[in-house]
């Protein structure tokens, strides 16, 4: 099974990012449902990898923390391939992200050594599907986006679905991250 670890965002930011997705035409478009913020990507799994997976995901200790949603961006450079809601600067997030990964490796999942670019996809674009100036044109109109502090208390296994028109997400398993002392 096609795993991946990250953070639900709560109802009401899931509203204000399908509002950030109006003017964008329709496809690719991120569902509601989809929205999140990844953490890791863990690939295909078979069943006794995917149980040491959760296990050792279990064993992840983090605090607490908020986080800011800051801005729209696009990966691609002059063909976007990706359009997406930005994630304002969070060292817990950062702080969360390797420890997911390192559980990861120790339960000996293969972990790519990209960089980690925290960001909500809006929509995946085919190349050409829009024009640079209607993309530019959105990024401006989305430049002042802002939501939060929204606040992280668990984070979450997906099992990721391939399908004909968009992948479907089902939540595997939820981890909580460690409440502050004073808020036990």
């Amino acid at each position: 099974m096609r795993l991946f670890a990250a953070i639900a965002p709560p109802d009401k930011l899931r509203d204000r990012l399908v509002a950030l997705q109006a003017g964008l035409p329709s496809g690719r478009l991120t569902a509601w449902e989809n929205l999140h913020l990844s953490l890791a990507f863990f690939g295909e799994l078979d069943g006794a990898r995917a149980e040491d997976l959760h296990a050792a995901l279990g064993g992840v200790r983090a605090p607490e923390f908020d986080l800011t949603f800051d801005g729209v961006g696009a990966f691609g450079g002059a063909r976007p391939r990706l359009l997406y809601a930005g994630v304002g600067a969070s060292p817990a997030l950062f702080h969360l992200h390797d420890r997911v990964a390192q559980a990861a490796r120790d339960a000996g999942v293969a972990m790519p050594a990209e960089r980690y670019a925290p960001h909500v996809t809006l929509k995946r674009l085919k190349p050409g599907e829009m024009p640079a100036g209607r993309v530019a044109r959105w990024l401006a109109g989305g430049a002042g986006f802002f939501a939060g502090p929204v606040p992280v208390r668990d984070f979450r296994l997906y099992r990721s679905t391939l399908g004909r028109v968009a992948p479907v997400y089902d939540e595997v398993a939820r981890y909580g991250l460690a409440a502050p002392a004073g808020r036990r």
